[in-house]
């Protein structure tokens, strides 16, 4: 990457660029949790953030709280529902509480050091996913090592010795069972 930082100004709670930008150990600035709950109460910051702005909330959040992810008017709600952003999930994100701490933090920052220890943690992490990817492989395939296993040449085969039928052939119903902009949730 040609640039030594980036500055973090989100429009919806996860983008692919923040992933890209991480795995290849770019220092990134981020608003706080706070300064983010007030750009979205004042600017509604987070554009992409709600869809259907006149949705009805369901009865029940199949998370437990009684929190509307869907508002930009409650601050306790806004703190819960933007406390999932990705950027406050991974380390070594710098966070900022206003525009003068941010120019303060770019001008002290290590960024070499941040941008080692975001190495750090790609390398720890991805040791992680071939370990787990490696468990699941043994789960998935009873311990047999990769290729030993028969596999049939013909879907219909494969689809009865491993399940005991075939699928119709004929297409799913395409029938939604929510439809929030009338205000029934299936």
């Amino acid at each position: 990457a040609r640039h030594p930082a980036v500055v973090l100004l989100p429009y919806t709670k996860s983008v692919m660029s923040f992933f890209e930008l991480y795995r290849m150990n770019v220092p990134m600035f981020a608003p706080s949790l706070e300064l983010l709950v007030q750009w979205e109460r004042r600017h509604s910051l987070l554009k992409e953030r709600i869809y259907w702005t006149a949705a009805p909330r369901p009865l029940r959040l199949a998370n437990g709280t009684s929190l509307s992810p869907n508002t930009r008017d409650d601050p306790a709600a806004l703190r819960h529902w933007l406390a999932l952003c990705d950027f406050y999930h991974f380390p070594h994100i710098t966070y900022f509480d206003s525009w003068p701490d941010l120019l303060a933090k770019l001008r002290s920052a290590d960024l070499a050091a941040t941008s080692a220890a975001m190495r750090a943690a790609n390398r720890r992490l991805l040791d992680e996913l071939r370990q787990q990817w490696r468990r699941l492989f043994l789960r998935m395939f009873r311990g047999a090592p990769p290729g030993s296993r028969a596999v049939p040449s013909d879907y219909d085969a494969a689809m009865r010795a491993l399940y005991g039928q075939v699928p119709p052939s004929r297409e799913p119903s395409c029938r939604r069972e929510s439809r929030p902009e009338y205000g029934e949730w299936g």
